[in-house]
């Protein structure tokens, strides 16, 4: 899971777009769904639709269709390639602006479901405890960069509670992990819902549905390559392409 961190400009503003367990040996390598995200800040809301295709090879591919058409394909180093298949644009991104890391669906297929990739970030486990029927852990970040502290909340050892706490105590973000569901030796939850704060006191509500799971499958789209005649643009270029004001 990505730490929250604040930027501006229309790399964000893509990165908007695209963003919108533990695993025992022999299990599943593959694994695809379909994806809605919507995203609600000031009244004002965005929908996403994509379908997802994890490799437990860390690889990536996501096939967006709403609000635009594009395809990514990543890995766990953020090395991606983002391609515009109406135009046949890609744009080159190896600076971690996406990467497989940040999708849940590869997370839990990878085994890092217990500290919900905390650990690929630095974060280490500072305390343990119990709240009843629930398990309690703390994690903690040595950088200055990120946000000092990170609780996660289990039932049955399932993670369904998420919060990033600054050095005052003030949560900035939480998330909610509902609905899952057992495919074969994954459990997943095909619901998740983030509330960020902001320091004016707003907050944007982003609630993530997965559905049509599969696992093991063949499809094309796993082993997706950008046609080698691609034209490379720049990330501004994309941009202005997918709002739909390229002339």
């Amino acid at each position: 899971m990505a730490t929250p961190s604040s930027s501006c400009g229309l790399r964000i503003a893509l990165g908007i777009i695209l963003l919108a367990f533990s695993l025992p040996a022999g299990a599943q390598r593959r694994i695809s769904a379909d994806v809605e995200v919507k995203q609600v800040f000031q009244g004002k809301s965005l929908t996403t639709t994509k379908s997802v295709y994890c490799a437990n090879n860390g690889r990536l591919v996501v096939v967006a269709d709403k609000p635009s058409r594009y395809v990514l394909v990543t890995n766990v180093k953020g090395e991606s390639k983002f391609w515009l298949p109406g135009s046949n644009q890609v744009v080159v991104d190896n600076t971690a602006l996406a990467s497989s890391r940040d999708e849940l669906l590869s997370l839990f297929l990878s085994g890092r479901a217990d500290d919900l990739g905390l650990g690929l970030y630095g974060y280490t486990l500072e305390s343990t405890s119990r709240d009843g029927k629930y398990l309690v852990r703390t994690y903690a970040s040595g950088s200055r960069d990120d946000i000092p502290h990170v609780k996660i909340v289990y039932d049955n050892y399932l993670p369904v509670y998420c919060s990033y706490i600054d050095s005052s105590g003030k949560e900035v973000s939480k998330t909610y992990f509902s609905n899952y569901v057992a495919l074969q030796r994954l459990s997943f939850p095909c619901r998740t819902t983030q509330i960020s704060y902001t320091a004016k006191g707003d907050s944007t509500v982003t609630r993530t549905i997965y559905s049509n799971i599969r696992a093991d499958q063949q499809d094309p789209w796993f082993d997706f390559e950008v046609p080698s005649d691609a034209t490379a643009v720049s990330f501004e270029e994309a941009a202005r392409v997918i709002s739909g004001i390229a002339k």
